[in-house]
């Protein structure tokens, strides 16, 4: 059986990440204020959402890999 001893960086390395896509984030909360008034609920911002999520995972994913042994 694999007993972990160190804890997840993950979330920390993803939250550092996150100051280096504020440009997706504020496409996003652009289109969630766009949106607001939606009353048919068909409107969305998905295609932002997952392009905030693309740009932290490409950068922290060679920082997670970097700490896998």
């Amino acid at each position: 059986m694999v007993e972990y001893t160190e804890e997840d960086k993950k979330p920390e390395i993803e939250e550092h990440c996150k100051a280096h896509c504020v440009k997706e984030w504020q496409l996003y909360q652009a289109c969630v204020e766009r949106i607001k008034a939606d009353t048919t609920g068909t409107k969305h911002c998905s295609g932002q959402y997952f392009d905030f999520w693309h740009c932290v995972d490409h950068c922290a994913a060679p920082k997670i890999f970097e700490n896998l042994k």
